[in-house]
């Protein structure tokens, strides 16, 4: 049996003298607690006071909905109009901090007062914020501070002020690495809000994948996953992320794209070919002037997208510009434009004028330019000021002294992680003065299921918890927590208010399961609460839940591979008021014995150890276990040992529900001469778990031999089962 919780989240908490009874996290500036309660009732309403809040209003009804079973209608009124149990929210922007706040506002960084929001909880509450995030932000407070359940609610009286201590507070997730789908993100953004994590950045390029659906560039997600051999998912549907988009700034939060430049590049630098020069460069070719125009085509099209989004970042991660070294039309490139010779700082020059014509591209957009320094990644440099830095393993002290401005990216955290802020960049311990827009927690290669864990609860990749490092560090800031005791107490209680809001129902399993495997039927449950003219609707295949996905009726059984997802959706108005369950990704595994099992194989192409030809006549359709070898076309014979009558063949090749194999069959007696058995070479069908079944009239054979021609996915070819059978059986 598999059961799957999301886990447990941790995260900072308040002083005594804060008002910690409310267990709120990040650490409100002000608290003031006033006793009593205010219920919430179905006759309660979430007001907006200005059209534009709206959308608001209808989440936080949801998520209240989702959280207490309590239905809350949203109304568009005046402040004036409100009674008792309601909720009112208000934009009000001549609300200001109490201290500034460092920010970019129209491409400049500069210090604020903007930013703050109020609640004050009475007979009704009140919510105003600076702007629409501001209020966003006021009623995530509400989620950790709410009461009851099961159709009883209420919030205690109090008094809050609050604002971000800098803006960019952000987690980043690897979606170029490994299979993060839509579903996956949306789920993040939830958990972002009750957080206050105000930006999620989404790393879209690298070696192995291009994520981005870029309109003149259709193809540069052509080779996604075929470099590290991965299982990288499909480009993701525009429209699809259009909608995230928006779903996030609904919710007060944005997302950051990444284009990975110069280097990490290589899987959507060779769909390119030639555009970005060549990719046995490990890298762009940034010597050369004609990469530009389409390096400016790709920014565009993303910030058509991403237009939430103040900032855009351009990586600089690991760049391998050695490769550059000593070629003549860069030793040419570098002469014609003043720069230094390559050992005596071209490099710099190169990357510097690199990240320098970017940013003019982006600046014409809006945005502020962010990429990786400190580490083989472009120079700081006084001349890049107009940039800010990700300053991720080192080199924050050296930005600050050269007038630039940085976000914290800890590699490592020095002392105890729930004492850290921003101001402790790697080895750099940082003055409260100095230009540190925020921080930022990156968590690189983990798949969907992975990030359901480590990003949705904070758990830590590198420590004993992500969110000591987190919200705390770069919202609260001032002041620091009394004790890691204290932290983890109002830790445990956002977690019971997480999982209410993220985690309403769990995805459940019965049956033969062992290390992500199972063999049977499955039988499948989504236990959990369901409000009232509510329904879950789930998937299976990984797909994101609609209104018009299954309806969960009760335990149904399945086979197959599976990557369940579901949520909580309105009857009445079909929108989702949960996160995303995210189940666990399963591989069917399925036993038959044939003729081939366990008989001696033998195989063409590249050998590995970890792609054993045997393991496609072992009985098993296992997805992870198969034949591979590279690049095709290749074959794979097995021996009877005895001649047979054969009559049906079951061909296995490796499954993901989007790529299809093409092959053929031969049978021979002597293994000399051979005879077509089956032919698809034109097969366009994807795969799955079931193979192909193939029926012909009965042929005398000892061998077996499949010619394996072409995989659409990527150069490889694999084969996780063979089954041949007697004729008439």
């Amino acid at each position: 049996m598999i059961v799957l919780g999301l886990g447990v989240a941790v995260a900072l908490g308040v002083s005594a003298a804060s008002g910690a009874d409310l267990k709120l996290l990040p650490t409100p500036k002000s608290v003031k607690v006033l006793g009593g309660e205010m219920p919430l009732t179905a006759a309660s309403r979430i007001i907006a006071t200005d059209p534009k809040l709206m959308p608001l209003a209808k989440i936080f009804s949801g998520e209240l909905l989702t959280m207490t079973q309590v239905r809350m209608a949203p109304v568009e009124a005046k402040a004036d109009e409100a009674k008792p149990g309601d909720i009112v929210l208000k934009i009000n922007p001549a609300l200001r901090a109490d201290s500034e706040i460092l920010t970019v506002q129209d491409r400049e960084v500069k210090r604020v007062r903007d930013y703050a929001h109020t609640i004050n909880v009475g007979d009704t509450c009140v919510v105003e914020g600076w702007d629409y995030r501001s209020a966003c932000e006021g009623t995530a407070t509400l989620l950790q501070a709410v009461t009851g359940g099961d159709g009883k609610a209420a919030l205690p009286k109090m008094a809050i002020k609050d604002w971000p201590f800098a803006d960019y507070t952000s987690t980043m997730i690897d979606c170029a690495r490994q299979d993060v789908s839509l579903n996956a993100l949306r789920t993040c953004v939830v958990a972002s809000r009750f957080w206050k994590v105000r930006y999620l950045h989404l790393h879209l390029s690298d070696e192995s994948a291009m994520m981005f659906p870029l309109r003149k560039f259709p193809q540069a997600g052509r080779y996604n996953g075929a470099i590290n051999n991965g299982d990288i998912p499909k480009v993701w549907n525009r429209e699809e992320l259009i909608e995230l988009v928006k779903y996030a700034q609904d919710r007060g939060v944005a997302l950051v794209p990444e284009l990975e430049t110069p280097g990490h590049c290589g899987c959507y630098q060779a769909a390119l070919k030639p555009l970005l020069g060549d990719p046995g460069l490990r890298m762009m070719d940034i010597a050369d002037d004609s990469v530009y125009p389409t390096l400016e085509e790709i920014i565009n099209d993303m910030c058509d997208v991403f237009t939430t989004s103040p900032y855009f970042h351009i990586g600089g991660d690991e760049i391998e510009i050695d490769h550059l070294k000593g070629l003549p039309h860069v030793v040419k490139y570098l002469k014609d434009h003043g720069m230094r010779d390559f050992d005596k700082g071209g490099l710099d020059d190169l990357l510097k004028q690199h990240v320098l014509r970017l940013n003019e591209v982006i600046k014409k957009r809006g945005k502020k330019t962010i990429y990786w320094g400190g580490y083989q990644g472009p120079p700081l440099d006084p001349a890049m000021k107009d940039c800010i830095v990700y300053c991720w393993y080192a080199g924050a002290q050296d930005a600050i002294n050269k007038g630039m401005t940085i976000i914290s990216v800890p590699w490592g955290i020095v002392g105890p992680r729930w004492k850290w802020n921003i101001f402790s960049c790697n080895d750099d311990q940082l003055k409260r003065t100095d230009s540190v827009l925020g921080g930022c927690r990156v968590a690189w290669e983990n798949d969907a299921e992975n990030y359901a864990n480590v990003i949705i609860y904070m758990k830590s990749l590198v420590g004993t918890t992500w969110a000591d490092a987190r919200p705390e560090g770069t919202w609260a800031v001032d002041p620091a927590p009394t004790s890691e005791a204290d932290v983890r107490a109002r830790a445990a209680a956002c977690d019971v208010q997480l999982t209410k809001l993220l985690q309403p129902v769990t995805f459940k399993g019965d049956g033969d399961v062992a290390e992500g495997k199972y063999a049977g039927p499955l039988t499948v449950t989504f236990p959990g609460k369901v409000p009232a003219g509510c329904t879950v609707h789930y998937t299976m295949d990984g797909s994101t839940p609609t209104v018009k996905s299954p309806a969960y009726a009760g335990p149904f059984k399945v086979t197959g591979t599976l990557r369940p997802r579901a949520a909580i959706f309105d009857d009445a108005s079909g929108d989702p008021i949960s996160g995303y369950v995210l189940g666990p990704k399963m591989a069917y595994r399925e036993f038959e014995r044939s003729l081939s099992t366990g008989k001696p194989v033998t195989a063409s192409g590249v050998k590995n150890e970890q792609e054993k030809a045997e393991f496609a006549a072992d009985g098993w359709a296992d997805i992870s276990k198969y034949w591979g070898t590279i690049p095709g076309p290749q074959w794979w014979q097995v021996d009877l040992q005895t001649e047979y009558s054969i009559g049906r063949i079951q061909v296995i090749p490796y499954w993901d529900n989007n790529r299809y194999y093409q092959y053929t069959v031969e049978v021979s007696t002597d293994g000399k001469d051979w005879r077509p058995v089956v032919d698809a070479s034109k097969n366009t069908v994807p795969g799955t778990e079931k193979g192909y079944t193939h029926k012909f009239d009965a042929v005398k054979a000892r061998y077996v031999r499949v010619n394996m021609l072409k995989n659409s996915d990527n150069p490889a070819v694999h084969i996780v089962e063979v089954r041949v059978f007697e004729a008439g059986k």
